[in-house]
């Protein structure tokens, strides 16, 4: 391309309706201690239910062996009550007749007899010796209406309760049968709900892959139930994750090959995939539809071993033809994990509060210690990157050692609507329950962030509204090979309630096209991404309105256009009865070049709309589909 065809040519990005901000910062607001006299962590935990319905969230929590001594063999599940007063009282706790447990024991909430009474469905992991033959693998406590009681009084053990219902899962003695994760789900179809789940460890000849269901939760607890293994499989390799969609179990091994367990036509089978996340996961995988539009897909933090840079990685898990999957790599944690560090359990919801999915991620040996992480869907296609920001929300939660963090919640767990994430250590730290809550306090707010291309150059302007604690920003550029990478710097305001202008010319651009994005990095090093802008070198003047890209969209698209000469320009949106409801470029005068303008529609009902350009003489109209 000559240099005269890059001197008026011009590219222009801008957030409407939204300010954006880079990052979300979040501080503790409570914890959960450990109950005497436990001498290890929590094992597994269930936030923000309220199965008594009296309107006080509650958090359960089950207690695991580490180091194989004192109160940590004997399982032991608590519920803890929100209080305006005391925040998390314990309210009811029941110990299980088993002499020793394992480590690391499922735990996940139902109605398996869909008689309107919840249940909490936990699996104490077996400790095989003699005395302890063959215990309990699943106990299921039911909701006692009006009280804070789950399960049957013990008769023996005053104050205490029972399981309603509990089976062995095996007829087998000393048999080792460790089920790590599982839920309750209506696989097949039936309108009865079966516990579907994966194990980490079985006894030669065993199947680590399972589904059970249970005739009945008996009220009594007389024992009038009937289970039934409906099926058994996948063999003695070891599982640490799980995710179900309709008829399907995406089972992840630590290897990382996954299988597909799929039921139809009256019977199960295990299909054998080759799609594969590096390194295998653990305890992570989360149920989503990214961009509502009603098709589902799993998020999965990678990592059981910290031997690769792989390991430190958000993928996308894409379902086709049943037992085909996609995996698409959509975020490095390693910044916020260190090469030290691994992704360990993790849950999706939206903790942020602006409508879009958050995935948060506990961590084992990162440096600093304990970092609890998040991947934050912005928008756009769904199996890149750039539609994602990545940042660190608590740390150092102890620095004596790193633990491993595996514990993540995300729930309501107070009075207020918004969604809080609570962590936990699950090894011998004897750590609390960590509550933390974003504190809608933004520390930069970013309102615009466009480029313009002059004389060879490439120029990048963003305007910022707030600063608290803004070290600087990198700026950085797609390269060749997809990544990101740095090529300049420029310093922050620090503290500042004026809105500032920055500014960055890059000076190594050739025709072609890029693809930049802002990286703001706090003063205590934490840091996170603006969305990404693409500069299109190679455009041709001429006037032009393309059809906006995504659509349908949720919320947000990009409406590109280009000018053949010096315009006055207005882009506005309308109703399908003429309303308008945005108006992007109000009258401004553009120099000939393309554009694009970024429109969210996020408080906007669902439906069709126009969107219509005018430059000079020049009219013309499109649709757009909003689709929420």
């Amino acid at each position: 391309m000559k240099k005269a065809n890059f001197l008026s040519m011009a590219l222009f990005f801008l957030a409407v309706l939204n300010v954006a901000a880079f990052s979300q910062p979040f501080i503790r607001i409570g914890n959960v201690p450990l109950p005497s006299p436990e001498n290890a962590g929590f094992g597994n935990v269930l936030a923000g239910l309220d199965l008594d319905g009296d309107g006080k969230k509650e958090i359960y929590a089950v207690n695991n062996n580490w180091s194989d001594t004192g109160a940590e063999l004997i399982p032991t599940i608590y519920k803890f009550e929100f209080d305006e007063v005391s925040q998390w009282v314990q309210v009811w706790k029941a110990v299980l007749p088993i002499p020793k447990q394992n480590t690391w024991p499922a735990l996940t909430t139902g109605d398996l007899d869909n008689d309107g009474r919840q249940e909490i469905i936990w699996g104490p992991v077996n400790f095989a010796e003699t005395g302890n033959e063959n215990p309990w693998r699943v106990v299921v406590f039911e909701q006692n209406p009006g009280q804070e009681n789950l399960g049957i009084p013990d008769p023996n053990v005053t104050g205490n309760f029972l399981p309603n219902a509990k089976w062995t899962m095996t007829d087998q003695q000393l048999y080792n049968w460790r089920p790590f994760r599982w839920f309750v789900h209506d696989i097949d179809g039936d309108n009865t709900k079966e516990i579907v789940f994966v194990s980490r460890a079985v006894t030669a000849g065993g199947n680590n892959i399972g589904v059970m269901s249970v005739s009945d939760v008996p009220n009594t607890g007389n024992g009038s139930e009937t289970w039934t293994m409906e099926f058994a499989g996948g063999g003695t390799t070891v599982y640490y994750d799980l995710a179900l969609i309709d008829n399907k179990a995406i089972c992840i091994p630590q290897s990382g090959t996954i299988s597909v367990l799929r039921y139809a036509n009256g019977s199960y089978t295990l299909h054998a995939t080759t799609a594969t996340i590096p390194n295998g996961s653990w305890n992570s995988a989360a149920v989503v539809d990214l961009n509502n539009d009603n098709v589902k897909e799993v998020l999965v933090a990678s990592g059981t071993s910290s031997s690769s840079t792989s390991n430190r990685n958000v993928y996308l898990l894409t379902l086709t033809n049943d037992t085909v999957v996609t995996v698409k790599s959509i975020g490095n944690m390693t910044p916020h994990v260190s090469t030290t560090g691994i992704l360990m359990g993790a849950k999706a919801g939206d903790v942020t509060g602006d409508g879009k999915i958050d995935f948060v991620m506990g961590s084992r040996g990162a440096a600093p210690t304990a970092n609890i992480t998040m991947l934050s869907y912005l928008g756009g296609p769904i199996d890149t990157s750039d539609s994602y920001t990545t940042q660190i929300i608590d740390t150092n939660y102890t620095a004596t050692t790193t633990g491993r963090w595996m514990h993540i919640a995300i729930g309501n767990v107070d009075n207020e609507p918004a969604l809080e994430v609570v962590y936990g250590e699950g090894t011998g730290l004897v750590a609390p329950l960590v509550i933390i809550d974003k504190t809608g306090i933004v520390p930069v707010e970013l309102s615009s962030f466009s480029a313009s291309v002059t004389d060879n150059k490439v120029n990048l302007t963003w305007v910022t509204e707030t600063e608290t604690n803004n070290y600087g920003f990198d700026i950085e550029r797609k390269t060749a090979n997809g990544q990101f990478e740095k090529i300049g710097f420029v310093a922050g305001k620090v503290n500042s309630t004026a809105r500032t202008v920055y500014n960055f010319t890059d000076e190594t651009a050739a025709a072609g096209v890029y693809s930049y994005r802002l990286k703001q990095i706090d003063l205590d090093g934490s840091f996170a991404v603006s969305q990404v802008i693409e500069v299109d070198l190679n455009a041709p003047f001429a006037f032009t309105l393309d059809q906006n890209y995504p659509n349908p969209f949720n919320p947000v698209t990009t409406i590109r256009f280009g000018l053949a000469t010096d315009s006055e320009v207005s882009l506005k949106v309308f109703s399908m009865t003429g309303e308008l409801v945005a108006t992007l470029v109000n009258g401004e005068f553009k120099n000939a070049g393309s554009y694009a303008v970024a429109f969210n529609a996020a408080n906007l009902p669902s439906g069709t709309y126009v969107y219509r350009l005018e430059a000079g003489n020049n009219i013309v109209t499109k649709k757009m589909t909003l689709l929420k």
